[in-house]
């Protein structure tokens, strides 16, 4: 959250909405779970990258978190770009804490407009599943059009990530009791069939 929303919240005018749903978890923090899992409706060229992030409130109490945004400064915006994904190569080597970087390339660097959280209450025991596109965080064009991370071909580990902090819950949200913590999804496999590149690898949390 932070890497992308830190250095462009003085600019913002945040306002938030409020969804609730239903669904299954594997990670858990502080009374949200959180799994990943392919989506497996999904069809055309590009299913390969398509996955799905479903949350579940363990708690009996009504849960409140903010897995993306409806308005994202300039940016496409998705319901679950506040999380990032950690890769695992064949070699073992971790690629950790990739943001949502919306459409491109060429990417926006800055934000000189709006966000709205996409702001959601979970009844106790209640879940949601939302979709996640792996080629909103990284480069598939071949198009090397900025300097970045090179990523080889093959066999991935992938894991969701959220992260939030007191600090980073916009004001107008504070009264609401917003979660708080790290989750970190279970592991799946993902393919990528050529070489791809992201802006940076490795990212801060």
């Amino acid at each position: 959250m932070k890497v992308l929303l830190c250095v462009w919240i003085t600019a913002c005018v945040v306002t938030a909405v409020e969804a609730s749903h239903q669904q299954t978890e594997i990670g858990s923090s502080n009374g949200l779970g959180m799994s990943i899992a392919h989506d497996e409706t999904a069809s055309g060229p590009a299913k390969s990258m398509q996955f799905k992030v479903t949350f579940r409130n363990l708690e009996s109490a009504d849960l409140t978190f903010i897995p993306g945004t409806l308005i994202f400064c300039g940016v496409t915006p998705s319901k679950t770009s506040l999380l990032k994904l950690n890769l695992t190569d064949e070699h073992e080597k971790q690629h950790r804490h990739l943001p949502y970087l919306g459409d491109g390339p060429p990417y926006q660097g800055f934000c000189g407009g709006r966000i709205e959280f996409y702001v959601v209450v979970l009844r106790g025991g209640e879940s949601l599943t939302l979709p996640l596109d792996i080629s909103k965080y990284v480069d598939l064009s071949d198009s090397r059009q900025y300097v970045g991370a090179t990523f080889p071909a093959g066999k991935y580990s992938l894991q969701a990530e959220l992260a939030t902090e007191s600090s980073d819950i916009p004001p107008n949200l504070k009264t609401k009791n917003v979660w708080t913590g790290r989750i970190t999804s279970n592991s799946v496999p993902v393919q990528f069939t050529s070489e791809f590149m992201a802006p940076m690898d490795d990212y801060p949390r």
